[in-house]
């Protein structure tokens, strides 16, 4: 046990460094293109090498984020954040590259390794896949220096998920369906400014603002940026109910996606609208982080049972 409890203590920071929880549930978003691709299910050999691959990279390209922001959170850890609150993020171990719970070294070798999987397998899968990959880091890595220049590059973000999301659907097929991946990309690309970038910087408008990094809240104030993180998550919900008759998938999956978003998307976007506040902004986070993977269910079950 005590061998056990050892091991655990020295994988949590380098998962945390990869927000492995995190990591985890955005390989729905992947999953979710490649189904909808396929309007069916891989063999289970590309299914496995695909999920692995899908998740080898979110955790490469979150570590990444870690390793580019690493002396914006070394100038952060002298000042005690305004809110400290759980969130799906900080499972495991908050930055813990800044905290020096791992080397720069062993974090550079963590993501080369991450990264080198992730590619080797994506060329296995279908060698296209491997650029919507590097698209993927290059975006996030632009993220990343536009962090003190404006607070618009939550189009970065949203843009970097989506490619992310289509690499699925690459990987599966050479198939090329406009509509179809459009509908995916502009799904996933909603989501990720409503429901992940907007609303997770409501926490740190006072330490954004001593390290000069621009973001909505901080810009625009708290009421400006709950109605436009309610407005990308309307259209989320929207855009999901769209695949429908795109993808021709079962009247089934139009009441469910319906129900999934606006119990995890637009209910909490309300929440956040009538008190634009850390609290509400970081239950919405935690809430829209689990509708991906609530779709990829819906999305499956609409696939394998006779549900109309």
């Amino acid at each position: 046990m005590q061998a056990l409890g050892r091991i655990g203590s020295r994988l949590r920071p380098i998962l945390g460094f990869s927000r492995v929880l995190q990591a985890t549930l955005s390989v729905a978003q992947p999953f979710v293109a490649a189904l909808i691709a396929l309007h069916g299910f891989p063999s289970p050999d590309r299914l496995i090498l695909g999920l692995s691959a899908a998740w080898a990279g979110f955790m490469a390209v979150f570590a990444l984020n870690d390793l580019m922001d690493l002396e914006v959170d070394r100038a952060s850890l002298s000042h005690k954040r305004g809110y400290e609150s759980y969130d799906i993020d900080s499972a495991m171990s908050r930055h813990p590259l800044a905290h020096q719970q791992i080397s720069l070294a062993a974090g550079r070798i963590w993501i080369g390794a991450l990264a080198t999987y992730a590619i080797a397998a994506a060329y296995l899968l279908n060698p296209p896949a491997v650029l919507l990959f590097l698209a993927a880091a290059i975006l996030e890595l632009t993220y990343c220096k536009l962090a003190r220049r404006t607070p618009l590059k939550f189009l970065v973000s949203g843009a970097m998920v989506g490619v992310g999301a289509l690499a699925g659907w690459v990987a599966m097929t050479d198939e090329v369906r406009i509509a179809e991946m459009a509908a995916l990309f502009c799904w996933v690309f909603a989501w990720e400014i409503g429901g992940r970038n907007i609303v997770n910087d409501f926490a740190d408008v006072e330490e954004d603002s001593r390290l000069g990094i621009k973001t909505v809240p901080l810009v625009y104030g708290p009421r400006v940026s709950a109605w436009l993180a309610l407005c990308f998550l309307v259209a989320t919900t929207v855009v999901a109910l769209v695949l429908q008759p795109l993808s021709h998938l079962s009247i089934a999956y139009l009441v469910a996606a319906t129900t999934a978003g606006l119990y995890l998307l637009v209910w909490p976007g309300l929440t956040l609208l009538r008190n634009p506040v850390p609290q509400s902004a970081m239950a919405l986070f935690n809430r829209a982080s689990l509708y991906p993977p609530a779709l990829l269910l819906i999305l499956i079950a609409s696939l394998t049972l006779p549900l109309g």
